[in-house]
């Protein structure tokens, strides 16, 4: 490995267990996982998909009439 391809040594700067501001995860590192928050909601966003494919059909339509049927 040439000089320019090794990587460089890591220099800590500040360890924060000294500084005293340190903060504890342990309670939320071993709490139980619930279930995630998207799917309390209700499940996937299946009407604003719906108003989405809907919207581009009539704008595909829209599209073909003005270039082929207004004519």
């Amino acid at each position: 490995m040439s000089h320019d391809q090794r990587p460089a040594r890591m220099r800590v700067v500040a360890d924060a267990a000294s500084r005293g501001n340190a903060v504890d995860t342990s309670e939320m590192q071993n709490a139980k996982a619930g279930a995630p928050e998207s799917a309390a909601q209700g499940g996937l966003p299946i009407v604003p998909a719906m108003i989405f494919v809907i919207a581009c059909i009539i704008g595909g339509a829209v599209v073909t009439y003005l270039m082929a049927g207004a004519h």
